[in-house]
């Protein structure tokens, strides 16, 4: 079987139209990238959160501590965290999910 290899406007737009939502931070907890999917579902602009804002200023109030005591040593230490639920704050200040 053959493959072909994927441009990288492919994978780009690949990425940024997953039926998924992915987000990008840096060690610090700002925010990277994030695509277009989960931007549409709270509700931000591209500009907004990318640059801006902090993981944590995503989360709910109950989510910051979790994150904090558990989920940020986990990428400290292992540089993953794997079957993680969050709910985090849409634009509107709505949490999320539901969706």
């Amino acid at each position: 079987m053959v493959f072909s290899s994927l441009l990288e406007d492919d994978v780009e737009e690949l990425y940024d139209n997953a039926p998924c939502g992915y987000l990008s931070a840096l060690v610090d907890g700002e925010i990277a990238k994030v695509n277009a999917t989960l931007l549409g579902w709270l509700g931000y602009r591209r500009e907004n959160p990318v640059g801006i804002r902090r993981f944590t200023d995503l989360l709910t109030g109950g989510g910051r501590p979790y994150h904090g005591m558990h989920y940020a040593p986990m990428l400290r230490m292992h540089g993953e965290a794997r079957e993680l639920a969050l709910d985090l704050v849409a634009a509107d200040g709505r949490g999320c999910p539901p969706w």
